[in-house]
């Protein structure tokens, strides 16, 4: 019986090298850097005590004159007083530009001024889309936080 499985599993490996070796996930790379803006005030309000319903404007530049081209949809979630992070599951949905009607399922801390959430999805040209954001906080004031971010994910065209 073994004998048998492993000739199957042989068999498998070969016929995806043969009929898919280029792997299709990887078939597109994405990357490009936007700027989110967290307005506290604006783009978000309290659900519970260490809940927030998150909507903040997505730009493609980090000035005033830079156009909105999406949105940070999702939670965040206050995970550890002593750190000071939260957990923010989000999507980046892209009303506008290229990726217009496209979004990136987005899950990761935030708390400090750079660190790297995870993309575990997409949709529409972003299909089945993973990689990282890296982002860096590059302005903060007590009405609003401007967060670069880098993005490089994988996805499959469709």
């Amino acid at each position: 019986m073994a004998s048998y499985q492993a000739i199957v599993a042989l068999l498998c490996m070969l016929a995806f090298s043969f009929f898919g070796g280029n792997n299709a996930l990887d078939e597109c790379v994405l990357e490009t850097t936007l700027y989110i803006i967290q307005s506290p005030a604006q783009d978000q309000r309290p659900l519970g005590t260490d809940t927030v319903i998150i909507n903040w404007p997505i730009k493609d530049g980090p000035g005033a004159a830079a156009n909105t081209i999406g949105h940070a949809e999702g939670l965040t979630t206050f995970a550890n007083h002593a750190s000071g992070s939260w957990v923010t599951i989000m999507d980046l949905v892209f009303e506008g530009g290229s990726l217009a009607g496209s979004s990136l399922q987005v899950m990761g801390l935030h708390g400090s001024k750079n660190d790297q959430w995870s993309v575990m999805g997409g949709t529409r040209q972003l299909t089945m889309a993973r990689g990282i954001i890296n982002y860096n906080i590059t302005q903060s004031t007590s009405a609003s936080r401007t967060f670069e971010v880098y993005i490089y994910v994988y996805y499959t065209s469709l």
